[in-house]
């Protein structure tokens, strides 16, 4: 009998033994990093094509713009810009457009456009442009690009209006902007009312909050309504930026921009990146319209 108690004495502490053994070497394992799954890699940046034509009138902050953006891109690490150099076409003949297919367009996730120029192509670029962005792709219009394919219904009615005017200039004293959605990527940094010295335009029809949502709005109890030709009144309703959905692409368009002194500005660069992240699809924001 003390033979087998010997025995079993003996089997149980090489249990124990075996059992510290294999508790010390899970710790180990647990502590030593070479062992711990890899981290997932970043995401792959989006791809964006910005173009900057202005063969019509050439704002000089157009060069500026592109550096900005591909700044934003890179320091972002969210997107890599595609520039087209477009501010140094003097005339519409020396634009070439011919690229310009749903194959070249399908290998952007987002198209942004500070154009105004009456391009050449048009036909063929405009359809291009619209099934991009209505098969899901995204589209930033920065300014004056209400003022483009003006005469086009269907662009009109992607970009939610188009060019009526700019009655308060860059050069005049500052408005007052009321930003509307406090929690929306693209205006979530602004304080709720944004003073801005800068080129405000007035958009013409088809622009209704019905269709989209307004972000930022002028504050006509702040701003110098002692305008002549206002197409809504010294109250009406001048929307700043708005987004929407474009079949299954999204659309964010600011009217800010039109000097350099905007394109430096730290806050309007925020603005900027805020929208091009929602239209990208990597933060979320409201677009359902917001009639007054």
């Amino acid at each position: 009998m003390r033979k087998t108690d010997n025995e079993t004495t003996m089997r149980l502490r090489h249990v124990v033994s075996l059992g510290l053994l294999m508790a010390l070497c899970s710790c180990k394992a647990e502590k030593d990093p070479s062992t711990k799954p890899a981290a997932k890699p970043p995401p792959k940046p989006k791809k964006l094509l910005y173009w900057t034509y202005g063969t019509d009138h050439k704002h000089d902050c157009l060069a500026l713009s592109e550096e900005v953006v591909t700044k934003l891109g890179a320091d972002s690490g969210i997107f890599v810009a595609t520039t087209n150099k477009g501010y140094r076409k003097e005339s519409k003949e020396q634009i070439d457009l011919s690229n310009v297919t749903p194959e070249y367009l399908a290998q952007f996730d987002a198209i942004m456009w500070f154009v105004m120029a009456q391009l050449p192509n048009t036909d063929a670029v405009y359809k291009a442009l619209l099934d991009h962005i209505k098969g899901g792709g995204a589209f930033i219009g920065i300014h004056n690009a209400v003022d483009h394919f003006f005469r086009t219904p269907g662009y009109t009615q992607m970009i939610g209006g188009s060019f009526g005017g700019h009655p308060w200039t860059a050069d005049g004293p500052a408005v007052t902007i009321t930003v509307e959605d406090r929690k929306h990527p693209a205006t979530k940094m602004l304080p709720a009312d944004w003073k801005i010295q800068e080129e405000i335009y007035q958009i013409g029809k088809p622009y209704s909050r019905n269709n989209q949502r307004v972000l930022m709005s002028l504050n006509t109890a702040k701003t110098d309504m002692n305008k002549k030709d206002l197409l809504y009144g010294k109250d009406g309703d001048y929307a700043v930026a708005w987004c929407r959905m474009y079949g299954k692409g999204r659309v964010f368009y600011t009217s800010l921009g039109h000097s350099k002194r905007t394109w430096n500005d730290p806050l309007y660069q925020k603005h900027l990146l805020g929208g091009i992240k929602w239209a990208l699809g990597l933060e979320p924001g409201d677009s359902t319209p917001n009639p007054k």
